[in-house]
């Protein structure tokens, strides 16, 4: 390979790197000489991926900013194909930097995540949403600055790692919900990314785990991302605040875009660390020197703070604190004298507590026996003088009630408490459901320009959310219906909302005939008619299909009209094409080989119109 000439201009010196769409070269540019990183497209891909490679290039290398890796050209050799030059950045991927920087301190993630930010919003400001950030994309120079990379085969990337277990797993953890749900994606969606990169960086982990990429998909789905100020102690509340609205699971309540993501945490950095731009500066100089100088000073605030907290007698927050400063620095004598006499006084402490409450709950039962005992034996005695009932003390789980059913009060029926029981408390037949804070709206499911699809609602982690009985129904002779939906659907029970999935996992059906209704905005709903016998439980799995967005393209007559790279028609198209939800680009190429290009976002169910015209 060493030497190897690449369409007649680009020689290739050695490989730097391999991924799953492509190798990059470190190369010489003979014609300028200096050296370029190429991005050689593998060999025996589609059509399609290499015309739509050629167009993201294109885009990408109209973005001219300081943290955007610079895209110099874009050709294809006889034997190689398709390749991409960009700027050789000698230095290192940021995943690599936050490794040798381990643990990161606040200040210089704030930093980080500021020049990543002010990148995503060049990007946005043209109409670009990357689709792949993670630390692996995001080159750091010597000296500085930062830029992103891998615009050009971003969308290429989603193809194909959607459909690759394989491959899926590498970048599934900074994907934003609706992406794993619909497919759908914005600028909001990048800014979750950001956000799984930021929380990375301060806990040396994303915020959602799982064994295989099943598990990981579900958490990123159903579960809000932890407090970064819970996992990682002593964090400033600004950018835990940030990084929580960042991976909110409805794109709707994230900073919308680059733009509003680049001022928060510039405002973040300048409470840490003063101008950001100057200190930002200063840390691509030394990240070493600054990073020790942070994180001492995060020692000192966290020795502090977990003194103070010995001090009010609140030792688990203590611990947590003190626990955090050994990380920074390990074997700590003053940290270890503090943890060592942190058990002798809670010891103390409980004891003298549990005491004074042992005593007082002691009281307060033999008063309260004594007080409900008198008329109880009276009424026993006038009714049955030989009945008793008493619980049943071989069984600690067992509660006795009152059965309403019967008249006579002193008949009783074991009851598990649902909390020992695992099952969520069953509301009451005919109550009113409360609407779960979370659950999304069924007015729509996006903003008015995103087209992002809603997320689906939390479900605990405990157990699965039942909805009641419908109204008359009998609460013991209620059927069970569980529900799994795909992607996330509103039920409709004889008309009558039920919920949410995947919050929603089961149903109580009163016995007889029910008309069912899954629906998503976004998708065709489905309809069934179900009947049900007391007592039976039945099971659904419904699979939604998205619908497909109408888009008419206008373009001059007798262009060739592309999507996506793949020919549709000749202009004028004889109507509307189908195209999936999200984003796409829409091409005309005329006889005279003039190109027309612009993006459009496809929102599943809409009708929209994309004019391709020559500027005047």
């Amino acid at each position: 390979m060493t030497g190897e000439l690449l369409a007649g201009r680009y020689q290739l010196e050695q490989e730097l790197g391999r991924g799953g769409m492509a190798t990059v070269y470190l190369a010489r540019d003979l014609r300028l000489s200096r050296r370029v990183a190429v991005k050689v497209l593998h060999a025996g891909l589609e059509a399609r991926f290499a015309e739509r490679f050629r167009q993201e290039a294109e885009v990408v290398a109209s973005l001219k900013h300081p943290n955007v890796l610079e895209v110099y050209d874009f050709g294809e050799d006889a034997v190689r194909g398709p390749f991409l030059v960009c700027e050789w950045v000698q230095g290192e991927n940021l995943r690599d930097l936050a490794r040798r920087l381990a643990p990161v301190p606040p200040e210089a993630a704030a930093l980080l995540g500021w020049d990543l930010a002010r990148a995503l919003e060049a990007a946005h400001a043209r109409g670009v949403v990357h689709r792949d950030v993670k630390p692996d994309n995001v080159l750091v120079a010597r000296g500085g600055p930062l830029k992103l990379a891998d615009f050009g085969i971003a969308a290429l990337a989603d193809q194909v790692r959607l459909t690759s277990t394989g491959a899926v797993i590498g970048s599934l953890a900074y994907m934003a919900p609706e992406r794993i749900d619909t497919g759908a994606w914005s600028p909001a969606s990048d800014v979750y990314a950001a956000g799984v990169l930021l929380f990375e960086l301060c806990a040396g982990t994303t915020p959602h785990a799982g064994e295989g990429s099943a598990r990981l998909a579900v958490s990123v789905m159903t579960r809000d991302a932890p407090s970064l100020s819970t996992v990682v102690p002593g964090t400033p509340p600004a950018l835990a605040a940030l990084v929580e609205r960042c991976l909110a699971r409805d794109a709707r309540d994230r900073p919308a875009d680059g733009a509003e993501l680049a001022a928060c945490l510039e405002t973040v950095a300048r409470s840490l660390v003063g101008a950001p731009a100057e200190a930002s500066r200063v840390f691509f100089q030394d990240p070493e020197g600054s990073v020790a100088r942070w994180r001492e000073e995060r020692f000192q605030r966290l020795l502090g703070e977990g003194r103070a907290l010995l001090e009010a007698g609140q030792g688990a927050q203590a611990a947590r604190c003190l626990n955090a400063a050994l990380t920074l620095r390990p074997g700590a004598l003053e940290v270890l004298a503090l943890l060592r006499t942190r058990p002798r006084n809670r010891r103390m402490r409980v004891f003298v507590g549990s005491a004074v409450l042992g005593a007082l709950l002691a009281f307060l039962g033999v008063w309260g026996w004594s007080a409900r005992r008198a008329p109880e034996e009276s009424m026993g005695a006038a009714e049955n003088p030989s009945k008793a009932t008493a619980p049943d003390a071989g069984d600690p789980l067992a509660t006795m009630v009152t059965d309403p059913a019967a008249g006579n009060p002193s008949r009783t029926v074991e009851k598990a408490p649902e909390a020992f029981a695992g099952q969520a408390p069953t509301p009451r037949p005919g109550a009113p459901r409360r609407p779960s804070p979370t659950a999304p709206t069924p007015s729509g499911p996006t903003g008015p320009s995103t087209g992002t699809a809603p997320t689906p609602t939390e479900a605990p982690s405990s157990s699965p959310v039942a909805s009641a009985p419908g109204p008359g129904a009998n609460a013991q002779d209620a059927a069970t219906l569980t529900v799994v939906t795909r992607p996330w659907a509103e039920v409709f029970v004889d008309g009558q909302s039920r919920g949410y999935t995947p919050r929603l996992r089961e149903v109580r059906l009163s016995p007889g005939t029910h008309r069912l209704r899954f629906h998503n905005p976004l998708c065709e709903p489905v309809e069934e008619v179900l009947q049900v016998a007391a007592g039976e439980t039945v099971s659904r799995d419904v699979s939604l299909r998205v619908l497909d967005a109408e888009v008419t393209i206008v373009a001059p007559a007798a262009a060739r009209v592309f999507v996506d790279g793949v020919e549709v028609g000749v202009a004028p198209l004889g109507g509307p094409v189908k195209l999936p939800h999200g984003g796409h680009v829409v091409s005309a190429r005329g006889p005279g080989g003039n190109v027309l290009r612009q993006t459009v976002e496809a929102v599943a169910g809409s009708r929209t119109t994309v004019v391709l015209e020559a500027p005047p």
